[in-house]
């Protein structure tokens, strides 16, 4: 081969490289809009599944609130209805406006925690946070997920709460989450039970670990559960949870996950957050 063919192989090489590198950056550009896609869609589910029991309460106050109306407008006249039925009457009625005002107060903690977590989705920037802030956001938006499952969450600070932060508290908030939706379908419906969600600092890592005593993972899951989108859940899982759990923390905070489980005697993730 000549010095003129050599340049123009090196050439080719060169041109096939820069085609290579195109398409692996359209690949990656690809992949990220999915995962904020994905982050969008359990955002979505999670504003209906939180909003949703409230709702109906304000709904059946409202219906409570107007049997009391017609109660009392009945009463008007009624010599038979004393001064005492009427101040139980209006008691009722302020027994009612009392749950709406928890459920409407509620219901605008859930709105804050989701705007200010669709803020960051949009935005897709890093902000310095505390861990009180993480874990208030996450007992918001899991509240009634807990309370329906008759599920009890048990967190424990063994760290300053004031210990920052910094990365996309958006996508940490959702593993937290979501792991913890894992151990309520671990405990496969049974009622009184608890999650424990502790917070440790050892060396330069914050390690924030959720345990359930619930049924334990199988092997079968074990060996693939970082490694492709295998659901915990049976027919209920989306295969997506843990995979992209995982890729989260080791792509926005370059932490880690491990976990530990025993069939029959429940499991434990650590998330493993550098300092």
């Amino acid at each position: 081969m000549n010095f003129g063919e050599l340049t123009v192989a090196f050439n080719q090489i060169q041109k096939m490289t820069s085609d290579y590198l195109k398409q692996i950056q359209n690949n990656q550009n690809l992949l990220m809009e999915r995962e904020r896609l994905a982050s969008l869609g359990q955002l979505i589910g999670g504003i209906a599944h939180n909003l949703k029991t409230p709702i109906m309460s304000i709904s059946g106050t409202a219906e409570g609130l107007t049997d009391l109306i017609k109660e009392y407008d009945e009463s008007i006249g009624d010599p038979e209805v004393t001064n005492d039925d009427h101040h139980a009457i209006a008691k009722d009625m302020s027994e009612w406006v009392s749950k709406l005002k928890s459920y409407t107060e509620y219901m605008s903690d859930v709105i804050t925690a989701v705007k200010c977590q669709a803020v960051t989705l949009s935005e897709n920037e890093n902000i310095t946070f505390d861990i009180d802030e993480l874990i208030k956001r996450v007992n918001i938006l899991m509240k009634h997920e807990l309370k329906n499952a008759l599920v009890n969450l048990d967190v424990q600070f063994n760290t300053d709460k004031h210990t920052q932060l910094h990365g996309d508290i958006t996508s940490l908030v959702q593993v937290i989450n979501n792991m913890i939706s894992n151990s309520i379908q671990a405990y496969n419906g049974e009622s009184n039970k608890t999650i424990y969600l502790t917070i440790d600092k050892k060396a330069n890592n914050l390690i924030i670990s959720i345990k359930d005593l619930g049924c334990g993972l199988p092997k079968s899951v074990q060996d693939k559960l970082f490694k492709e989108m295998i659901t915990t859940k049976g027919k209920n899982g989306t295969g997506l949870g843990l995979f992209m759990s995982y890729s989260t923390i080791r792509a926005h905070f370059n932490g880690d996950i491990t976990f530990e489980t025993e069939i029959g005697k429940g499991t434990v993730f650590h998330i493993i957050l550098p300092l």
